[in-house]
């Protein structure tokens, strides 16, 4: 890795370690885990500064689609744990916005956000149309939405 590489992988984490490590925090709920995929993350930098430097690229963005492919292994080791208490214990459960939503709008909600899987792959999982999925997205950001309004009116 040349000396400009470098510096700007250097840049990127000075620039973005912290609130990425809070993100994915967010999700894992363990301070050591979340540092392993902080790592994880940037150890992939230096192959991704191309995406980083096009045009109408957020870099803190890009990071967190990064931490995301990332935390597709964490989920999948959560779906194959046979003790459901460890989803009991993740932030979404307890999050104010995700408590408003339907079941099925949880699901759909945090099988997008938290694990990125496509609406056309949960559709086929879920025996539903993409455009169920599409509508049922549509209403979780709605729920969201809605619930930050109110924040601010109070």
């Amino acid at each position: 890795m040349g000396q400009s590489k470098s510096a700007a992988v250097l840049n990127l984490y000075n620039s973005y370690s912290a609130k990425l490590l809070g993100y994915i925090y967010e999700v894992v709920q363990n301070k050591p885990i979340a540092e392993q995929y902080l790592s994880a993350v940037f150890n992939d930098v230096p192959n991704e500064l191309e995406e980083f430097s096009k045009s109408g690229t957020s870099a803190f963005c890009r990071l967190q689609i990064m931490a995301r492919e990332k935390l597709v292994h964490f989920f999948e080791a959560l779906e194959n744990d046979t003790d459901k208490r460890a989803w009991e214990n993740l932030p979404w459960v307890n999050n104010r916005y995700v408590t408003l939503m339907t079941p099925f709008q949880q699901q759909v909600f945090c099988y997008i956000h938290y694990q990125c899987k496509s609406a056309g792959s949960i559709a086929i999982e879920l025996n539903k149309t993409e455009e169920e999925i599409r509508k049922t997205l549509k209403e979780c950001f709605t729920i969201i939405r809605n619930g930050r309004n109110n924040e601010r009116v109070h």
